[in-house]
């Protein structure tokens, strides 16, 4: 596949990286990052957190960042889920930073609860990007399932200073109100996190990205053919969208794989996914 590699000259200096944040965890020595874990962005200490990955070598202070978001259906998941993907090396040895970002789950808090919470994760990249060294202009958003979902929510509904210039789709649900959905195993997940279709129609339809297409950026969709859980009807869906609108998009489809994150797919497109990114962001 493509090979695009990002060389960068000049070190960032430890020190003026973590004045402002908690203590630089400890890496090996030839991790291409620095790490600050567990920073809380809002009062639940425990749900609103996120780890920040900063790419050791970069050019200037104009680095991009990839908000990761973990799925689990709203209801459950943690964003060590994402330590073993290999997102954070891959991302940080070509010159990103990543905020791979905890939120507010189903139980405790309801919709919109984790969308608002990627909003307070921006305003902090915003506010701390000097001293992070960062561009909070130049963000990509990459979710899984239920995180892809909030990823390409709150990029299509609320990007109003478009910071926002790219999402990473993989396996997300993007139309509540479709068969696919609606009539579907996925519908308990939806069904918990906004409420009964019965009862919140409206809600199911504002909840969709879909519904906000006139405010959609890139997107590159990765789906299984496979999918049981969130059918890949919906990667269709969105494609047909994103073409309607001609907002570019990348779609691959993963040809009789099933639901979730598939690191041997993950290994075989990165790179082209990295040369893709490089158009936009």
């Amino acid at each position: 596949m493509y090979r695009v590699r990002l060389l960068f000259i000049f070190v960032i200096s430890v020190c003026g990286a973590s004045c402002t944040h908690k203590e630089i965890v400890p890496l090996n020595v030839n991790d291409p990052f620095y790490a600050h874990k567990n920073i809380a962005y809002g009062h639940d200490t425990v749900q609103q957190t996120m780890d920040i990955y900063l790419p050791k070598f970069h050019p200037s202070d104009n680095v991009p960042v990839v908000i990761v978001l973990h799925g689990g259906g709203w209801y459950q998941g943690y964003k060590a889920e994402m330590n073993a993907t290999g997102i954070d090396t891959f991302f940080t040895s070509n010159g990103f930073a990543v905020v791979n970002m905890n939120y507010r789950l189903d139980g405790k808090y309801k919709f919109p609860a984790p969308v608002d919470d990627i909003g307070l994760v921006m305003d902090y990249i915003k506010e701390h990007a000097a001293s992070l060294g960062i561009n909070p202009s130049r963000i990509c958003m990459l979710g899984i399932s239920s995180g892809a979902h909030l990823a390409l929510l709150y990029a299509y509904s609320r990007n109003n200073y478009k910071r926002i210039k790219a999402v990473l789709d993989f396996c997300g649900p993007v139309n509540f109100t479709d068969s696919s959905i609606l009539f579907k195993p996925f519908n308990s997940f939806v069904s918990a996190f906004v409420g009964s279709y019965s009862a919140n129609s409206q809600v199911w339809h504002d909840a969709s990205p879909t519904t906000f297409m006139s405010g959609a950026v890139p997107t590159a969709i990765f789906h299984g053919t496979s999918d049981t859980l969130v059918y890949y009807r919906q990667a269709q869906i969105l494609d047909d969208s994103l073409r309607a609108r001609g907002v570019n998009d990348m779609f691959v489809t993963w040809v009789g794989y099933r639901h979730g994150w598939n690191q041997m797919k993950w290994v075989e497109w990165r790179w082209a996914i990295l040369d893709w990114l490089s158009k936009y962001i």
